[in-house]
């Protein structure tokens, strides 16, 4: 009975060294891929956060162009006026 035991306990002593290096294994995959993830987040927001200061420029000029703009229109009407 003890040579059973011992061989039972021997084979589940293998299949438990098996089961964690396929576990290792796996975990290791995971956090590879969510080190990958968490780096593309990274770049998604730094290139989000880029494009946030761009807009935010661009629509700074936005009144500056509006009154170039106005500028613009009441030259021309003024010419409009003395051509006539």
């Amino acid at each position: 009975m003890a040579d059973i035991t011992a061989k039972i306990l021997t084979e589940i002593r293998d299949e438990a060294r098996e089961a964690r290096t396929e576990t290792r294994e796996n975990f290791n995959a995971v956090f590879h891929r969510l080190a990958l993830l968490e780096t593309s987040m990274n770049d998604v927001k730094n290139r989000l956060t880029s494009l946030e200061r761009h807009m935010a420029a661009l629509l700074a000029t936005v009144p500056v162009m509006n009154e170039r703009i106005d500028r613009l229109e009441a030259r021309v009407s003024a010419l409009e006026t003395s051509a006539r």
